[in-house]
């Protein structure tokens, strides 16, 4: 569903489960960019089929709630790549 970075060590969180992986966050985005994955910040990729909705936030800031319930703040940095890649921009 999405993999996030937090103290040096990634974390690959599934529907059910999470998991930590001994691979980078930038390694685990070269792996997975072509599989739906999309950079929404400086520690996080998200599964784009498993975004239920998208809202705006202050600063041109997005949250993203997921399937499972979690939301996610989309930087600035990533938030028009990612309105791009969802066809909303």
């Amino acid at each position: 569903v999405y993999i996030e970075s937090v103290d040096r060590k990634t974390f690959v969180y599934t529907k059910n489960d999470c998991f930590e992986t001994k691979l980078r966050l930038y390694e685990t985005e070269e792996q997975l960019c072509q599989s739906g994955f999309s950079r929404v910040s400086k520690s996080c990729l998200v599964q784009l089929k498993f975004i239920r909705s998208l809202k705006a936030e202050l600063n041109r800031k997005l949250r993203l709630t997921l399937e499972n319930g979690e939301q996610i703040i989309v930087s600035r940095q990533y938030a028009d790549e990612l309105k791009t890649r969802l066809g909303v921009k």
